[in-house]
């Protein structure tokens, strides 16, 4: 909204309280609220929580406000927790916040922020007396407190509820006649004094709407929660609660229903094109002007994606409907873009295409909706093929669209365009950008030390690439004192037929627009992991596959086979390695198992400290608890802290020291803050780095938070989301110069370590006949694992694919001389079926099958996942001659 905000009448001082819906969105305030954020009523409902404060960064992405959002209620539930609140067009202001859920209604939260004052101002009440505050809250608060002593006869109507509606204190006295002569006729029965249906006796909350009627003689919309007490007879004894005014809300509401309408008006009946695709529920709708710009009649164009892609241009509509759309402005949700359509007869129609698109988390297209507006013809050639200009007008509001800020400057600096979103971003209006230097508008500093950062026109135009993604950099304030405004940027020089610079285009944006759920969190720093970590994995392969090539090469060219236990041994250490990659990169799988401290501690070693010349001291004493976690993001977590330690080393001549150790503690209540009393394992990686300077303490675990030039400020942020999603805390030590202890707590296990269940072998059907069905498409391989088997005591039928091994299997299922023992499948087949899908026709063929899985895949999970569908063993590649007798072995008993 556009609206003038109107000078506060409420106290700034007092109390703010907002009603939250559970996800964190506002959905009434009082005046105080208002006024503590320059906001009129109505822009704060509706506005996510996470919003309204000052962090290191902001955003208005829904994806990061969630993220924040989880973050206040790990920090302010249930406590006071100091923030920073942001309001309109005025400094930021400290504050005290406290969350508290409530179940009336809909269930959600009751935020109260208090503004802080100074020493002399604080009330004398203990911090803890709730009911101390109750009654600051209701005698000097901007809370709208009532408290209705039916059973009693006494009433409290706090000033600032009289207030509400337009009294003064001393004008409308605190009885119950006064409450009611208030009420809107059509609403007594919506009233929480209203006794309504017989309840349980008890204490109920309660979260309604009605009207009241205003000094002034209008009607006012409050929302009413609070709780009510009900007597052992049934009768309501007292009502307690706060009313807060929601007229602005219902306005929109209805404003909202009324645009509804109108969007039905124009869609439905009407002259707008539009269209919806939903790809995710296979729902199609085009409107009645969508089929004519297509020259179908009315109901005529099929609800279909197939009609959709009949009108795209024949050169473009072979990549398919979603491919085509996905190809439109990418990585921006919405887009306007001058388009050819085909109508029914073949022309060639040209329109404004615009449109919204929703992605899957897999970044699929789930669906679209838009509008094709067709384009005057002298328009139309303007933005055809030929050398015509995009018209001005449209080149801006294409721009605007954006939700990156853009800025176009000459070669010397001027510039000549700029966005919407830029003129946001550096507080101004986008004309008058126009003319002025970038240098003067668009001034950067490193976010670490505040020093002012390279030109950017300057880097465009003497790099031989494009620029990378700069993340350590912010705009400068504009105001004496004011704080930097973190953004990421980069720009590209343009240069003409001549090699002669044209100008430079920049694209910014504030990151924390940018925003993750937990879980993409999660994956998104496993991925800056992998690639962290890619170079020291490759160092470690190419060592073990020397020995191992060196080994070979003596055995073939001199005979000499003394080597060959080394090679044997790299490639138990490569498996064991590339078991360790693979659960890291498949990140999380939703299911917690019992895990052994050590091997956790271990494990995360292997991976994270790959090509590094530290040793780290490892100490985890008999006896250390199991938990029972998500092992690979758990395994994330210690691989991020040891990286970081590791990072953490200064240079030669420090002599670096990485300890990880683990043991069992047992904590009282409140020992430690978020953590209830039990047992716990402690898990601690200390180091002898440079030590986290005191500014930094506080915002290490906030995602994007950064001092590393090529960081994306996820490595910690991912940890303490993975820790308390465990129902775990974690701890820092640090002290510059001297290093930093991150330690983390995650409850004791209430099991023991699972064994994997087997189903025990069944031959009670027939006799042994040692022969083996061996199906892998891999021929040297299935040649040397035949000589195994061979070397074994058995006897091998070979086949590539699984519809070889079918046949085969069912050949001789009837003869009981011949029959099969076992089978080992190879589960990945190349042009063919795979070992998963021959062993489910296997098992309907012959339900005492007994079968083998053969894989290059080596998880916990997917181990136990074949199991428990019926195979009886599992065989990882690569494998000894002894491995694989002690699988049958296992297997045929």
């Amino acid at each position: 909204m556009n609206e003038t905000v109107p000078a506060p009448a409420a106290d700034s001082d007092a109390c703010a309280v907002l009603v939250l819906d559970a996800a964190g969105r506002v959905t009434a305030a009082n005046s105080s609220a208002a006024s503590l954020w320059n906001f009129p009523p109505a822009d704060l409902v509706g506005a996510p929580f996470a919003a309204l404060f000052a962090f290191d960064i902001v955003s208005a992405d829904p994806e990061f406000l969630d993220a924040q959002w989880e973050g206040l209620l790990l920090t302010a539930l249930e406590k006071p927790s100091r923030l920073t609140a942001q309001p309109r067009d005025a400094a930021p202001r400290e504050v005290r916040v406290r969350l508290e859920p409530f179940a009336g209604g809909a269930p959600g939260y009751l935020a109260t922020v208090e503004p802080s004052r100074p020493a002399a101002a604080q009330p004398s009440a203990a911090p803890d007396d709730r009911a101390a505050a109750l009654q600051l809250l209701a005698d000097h608060g901007g809370a709208a407190f009532f408290d209705l002593q039916l059973a009693a006869g006494a009433v409290l109507l706090s000033p600032a509820w009289k207030k509400l509606l337009g009294y003064a204190d001393a004008e409308l006295p605190s009885t119950l006649d006064a409450w009611r002569s208030l009420l809107h006729p059509d609403d007594t029965a919506a009233s929480p004094d209203h006794a309504g249906k017989k309840t349980a006796p008890g204490a109920r909350a309660f979260n309604v709407e009605f009207r009241m009627r205003h000094r002034r003689g209008h009607w006012v919309w409050v929302q009413s929660l609070g709780v009510q007490f009900v007597g052992a007879a049934g009768e309501l004894q007292r009502v307690v609660g706060l009313h807060l005014d929601i007229s602005e809300r219902k306005l929109v509401e209805e404003e909202s229903a009324a645009n509804d309408a109108r969007l039905q008006d124009l869609a439905g009946a009407g002259p707008l094109a539009a269209f919806e695709l939903d790809f995710a529920g296979k729902i199609f709708w085009f409107s009645p002007a969508f089929e004519k710009l297509l020259g179908h009649d009315e109901g005529a164009l099929p609800p279909t994606a197939a009609a959709f892609a009949a009108a795209l241009p024949p050169d473009e509509a072979s990549v398919g409907v979603e491919a085509w759309l996905l190809a439109r402005a990418p990585g921006r949700s919405a887009f306007v873009e001058a388009v050819s359509l085909h109508d029914r007869a073949g022309r060639a129609v040209r329109v404004l295409l615009g449109a919204v698109r929703t992605l899957t988390r897999k970044r699929d297209l789930a669906r679209v909706v838009g509008f094709a507006c067709p384009l005057p013809a002298d328009l139309a050639a303007a933005t055809g093929d030929g050398d015509s200009a995009l018209p001005p007008a449209l080149a801006r509001e294409t721009f605007d669209l954006l939700a990156e800020a853009v800025l176009v400057a000459d070669a010397r600096g001027k510039i000549l365009f700029a966005n919407a979103p830029a003129a946001r971003l550096l507080r101004t209006a986008p004309d008058a950008l126009l003319g002025q230097a970038v240098g003067d508008v668009f001034r950067l500093v490193h976010r670490a030390t505040g020093r002012p950062a390279d030109d950017p026109i300057d880097s465009a135009l003497t790099a031989d690439q494009p620029l990378p993604l700069f993340a350590d950099t912010a705009l400068a304030p504009a105001e004496d004192g004011a704080s930097p405004t973190p953004i990421i940027w980069t720009a590209r020089a343009s240069f003409g037929s001549d090699a002669k610079p044209r100008g430079v285009a920049i694209v910014f944006r504030d990151p924390g627009e940018l925003t993750l759920t937990p879980d993409e969190l999660v994956r998104a720093n496993r991925f800056e992991s992998l690639a962290l970590k890619a170079g020291g994995i490759a160092h470690d392969f190419n060592n073990l596959l020397s020995t191992i090539l060196a080994a070979v090469t003596l055995a073939t060219d001199r005979g000499d086979a003394s080597a060959l236990p080394d090679a044997a041994k790299s490639c138990d250490t490569a498996k064991s390695l590339t078991k360790q990659l693979l659960t890291f990169a498949k990140g999380g799988t939703g299911t917690r198992t019992v895990c052994v401290a050590r091997e956790i501690l271990v494990d995360s070693i292997r991976i994270a400290t790959a090509a590094s010349s530290v040793a780290p001291e490892l100490t985890v004493p008999d006896g250390v608890d199991p938990v029972e976690v998500d092992r690979p993001q758990i395994l994330q977590v210690f691989q991020n802290l040891i990286v970081n330690a590791l990072q953490a080393m200064p240079p030669p001549p420090h002599a670096p020291r990485l300890q990880l150790r683990a043991r069992n503690v047992a904590l009282a209540d409140d020992q430690l803050p978020g953590l209830a009393a039990g047992d716990y394992v402690e898990f601690e990686v200390r180091d002898n780095g440079s030590g986290i300077p005191p500014e930094h303490v506080e915002k290490i675990f906030d995602p994007f938070f950064t001092t590393k030039k090529h960081g994306t400020g996820l490595g910690l942020a991912t940890v303490h989301s993975v820790v308390r999603r465990h129902g775990g805390q974690i701890g820092l030590d640090t002290e510059v110069g001297v290093g930093t202890a991150f330690t983390v707590y995650l409850p004791k296990a209430g099991r023991a370590v699972e064994a994997q269940a087997r189903r025990a072998p069944s031959l009670n059907y027939h006799a042994r006949t040692n022969r083996v069905l061996l199906m892998d498409d891999d021929v040297i391989l299935a040649g040397l694992t035949a000589k195994m088997l061979v070397e074994l005591g058995y006897t091998v039928d070979l086949t590539a694919r699984g519809e070889d091994a079918f046949a085969k299997y069912s050949g001789y299922f009837k003869n009981k001389i011949r029959h099969y023992d076992v089978v080992i499948l190879d589960l990945t087949v190349v042009g063919g079926m795979g070992g998963e899908e021959c062993f489910k026709k296997l098992k309907a063929l012959d339900p005492e099958v007994r079968a083998i899985v053969s894989t290059g895949y080596d998880n916990d999970e997917m181990n136990q996942a074949y199991f428990d569908m019926g195979f009886l063993g599992y065989l990882t590649k690569p494998y000894r001659t002894e491995q694989l007798g002690k699988v049958l072995k296992t297997v045929l008993g």
